[in-house]
């Protein structure tokens, strides 16, 4: 069990997927009779790192939100990691994830919110054709890596780089939440993210080991994740997409963007039909930076006010 309010407080059910990944769903709450809203995170976060904003978006509609393999609550097979993390076992796991939804929520539409690792885990599904269960996708992110002769592939092969070797040294272990929340307040995106939220993540991400915590995704599996992404040829398919996406990207024009900030514009241009939304003054940890305003994009697509 992780340490996350999520995992202790919610119902929640596992899904079996084929390879022998076990991915926990969490039924956070909301109007019994309004539409369903599967809610996927980042890479090294995990589904208890948005309680916050989870809770905002059930006073709504029906919210639920799943543990990636990897992260969280989840577990996952023994075998090589780039085999084991490819980014295509995250599109097949969320399609898993959809199926069990849609025998549990009696007939409701299902809507899709992805971040980041979740957003390009849709953007899979959708190239296989396989997003059929959601009645809109909304993806805050998707770490989809430009081609070699886009403008912006310097940019993102050093970032991505970066964070392939920055992750692999993250400190596994804590002697609590608490000081995981204390060192993470004062360095990097953390320090943009609202308090309540930077909380809820050091619960979510940790789980009790001995006489501390350690980190629920091994430093290991975020940095092969990181590098699945850098690596994958997802961008020479996307025009193959037929499924209406609704994107959202950070700010292009922040000094210090992040590389999909800047990609995002390309990105959109290259799917068809898709949609882009732009969140002024935010990153790519927008929603922990901006909830409220990526509650309201969410909650327009699902009510069809927007």
């Amino acid at each position: 069990m992780t340490f996350s309010s999520l995992a202790e407080f919610h119902a929640r059910v596992e899904v079996a997927t084929a390879d022998g990944a076990r991915l926990p769903v969490y039924e956070v709450g909301g109007p019994a009779r309004a539409p369903a809203l599967l809610v996927g995170h980042a890479n090294g976060l995990a589904a208890g790192s948005y309680e916050p904003w989870l809770r905002e978006l059930a006073r709504r509609v029906r919210v639920f939100a799943y543990d990636a393999r990897g992260h969280g609550g989840a577990t996952w097979p023994e075998g090589p990691l780039e085999t084991v993390f490819a980014v295509d076992r995250f599109a097949e796991d969320l399609a898993a994830v959809a199926a069990t939804l849609a025998a549990r929520i009696d007939g409701a539409p299902l809507h899709f919110a992805g971040h980041s690792l979740a957003a390009a885990a849709a953007i899979g599904l959708a190239l296989t054709g396989g997003a059929d269960p959601f009645a809109s996708l909304t993806l805050f992110e998707p770490p989809i890596f430009p081609p070699p002769d886009a403008p912006n592939y310097p940019e993102a092969i050093a970032q991505q780089t970066r964070l392939v070797r920055g992750s692999a040294r993250r400190q596994a272990r804590w002697s609590s939440p608490e000081a995981m929340r204390e060192y993470l307040g004062a360095r990097g995106v953390f320090r943009s993210f609202r308090p309540d939220f930077l909380a809820a993540h050091c619960r979510a991400t940790l789980r009790p080991e001995g006489d501390g915590f350690v980190l629920c995704c091994p430093p290991e599996v975020e940095s092969t994740i990181f590098m699945g992404h850098r690596d994958a040829d997802t961008w020479e398919h996307l025009a193959t997409i037929r499924t209406p996406l609704h994107l959202v990207s950070g700010d292009p024009d922040q000094p210090e963007r992040d590389w999909v900030s800047g990609n995002m514009a390309a990105l959109a241009a290259r799917i068809p039909g898709a949609d882009l939304a732009v969140i002024r003054g935010a990153g790519h940890m927008m929603i922990p930076q901006q909830p409220e305003t990526c509650r309201d994009l969410v909650l327009r697509r699902m009510l069809g006010a927007g």
